[in-house]
């Protein structure tokens, strides 16, 4: 299967995904309970105080990984109680998360239909407008009204409510609120990933582990046990993100016609069944990537299949930004 979007930022910013499966035999994955979180709710607001939102989320497991900012993310290890968290002076600038145990924006929470996001008095863009000095950026973004709607609440911050288009209704999966000057410098600037190349291969490391991370958020969301990761699995998934952004191809069949089943093969990982996702896109952060497969009814199916092991894989090409994600999932033999 493969699908295209295209939007345009400076230039043509292109996002493609395709997905890869293969059945030896079906297997069902074990019974493995998903946690639940504490009811505590989340009540976070944009510009509130590090001591704060450490205080909201007293107790809470978080892992500390690079960014393409000049701040590290805080994210969180427990899938029913996801977030990822940016500061700048001590004030909280950057927040993401897909828990139900977030308290809202607005009225509006995970969960939330698209009819009860209509009701509110958030004003939603078309596109992105930058006014940088005495120059106005314009930026079409083909996913605007599709994959997730954007606000901008007092010319301070911009509000993005991701949604899950194939639940029936439709409901919001995701919300992310982040500083809209470091917003509008992230789409401005030519290079934030590959800008610094001593750094380059920590930040795409962490890529890596905060889309896992984010990946079994999603399965809490689907109320699906949640993947084991795999280091073999990443590895082979790493590759061949590695192979596509040097090579600039999109394909699930590499360069020497391998196929996602051979390089299993090649490896020596022995399956019962395994699945791969493939996603491309300029400037794309591991938690944007996940929320454009789940809206894609094949690569959604591996993200919900019975697969128990999964291993990622990312990449960029430095000449246009463009940053390559590979999901591979599997069901091993014993």
């Amino acid at each position: 299967m493969f699908a295209k979007r295209c939007y345009l930022f400076r230039c043509c910013v292109l996002l493609l995904i395709a997905l890869f499966i293969v059945y030896i035999s079906i297997h069902p994955a074990g019974n493995n309970a998903v946690i639940a979180a504490s009811q505590q709710k989340r009540n976070v607001y944009m510009f509130c105080s590090k001591s704060y939102f450490d205080k909201v989320y007293l107790g809470a497991e978080i892992q500390t990984f690079k960014s393409p900012f000049d701040f590290p993310f805080y994210v969180s290890k427990n899938p029913s109680d996801f977030f990822i968290a940016g500061f700048e002076n001590d004030r909280l600038v950057f927040y993401y998360t897909n828990s139900k145990l977030f308290a809202g924006f607005s009225n509006i929470k995970i969960g939330s239909t698209v009819e009860n996001v209509k009701k509110s008095k958030l004003s939603f863009m078309d596109r992105f407008v930058i006014i940088r000095g005495n120059s106005t950026y314009t930026y079409d973004d083909g996913n605007l009204r599709l994959n997730y709607d954007v606000a901008v609440v007092k010319n301070s911050y911009y509000v993005f409510l991701f949604y899950d288009r194939i639940a029936k209704p439709n409901v919001v999966c995701g919300i992310f609120m982040v500083k809209k000057s470091l917003w509008d410098e992230f789409l401005l600037s030519e290079h934030p990933i590959s800008s610094k190349k001593d750094a380059m291969q920590s930040l795409l490391l962490s890529f890596e582990k905060i889309h896992l991370l984010h990946l079994n958020s999603i399965r809490s969301y689907l109320q699906k046990p949640y993947f084991i990761f795999s280091d073999s699995l990443s590895k082979l998934a790493r590759m061949h993100s590695q192979s596509m952004a040097k090579y600039n191809y999109f394909s699930h069949t590499d360069i020497s016609e391998k196929t996602p089943s051979d390089r299993f093969k090649d490896a020596g990982i022995l399956f019962r069944k395994l699945g791969e996702n493939i996603i491309m896109g300029t400037k794309l952060l591991p938690f944007f990537a996940n929320h454009f497969l789940l809206n894609s009814k094949g690569h959604r199916q591996n993200i919900e299949e019975s697969f128990e092991i999964v291993g990622v894989g990312c990449a960029v090409d430095p000449n246009y930004e463009n940053v390559y994600y590979t999901q591979d999932f599997a069901v091993l033999l014993r």
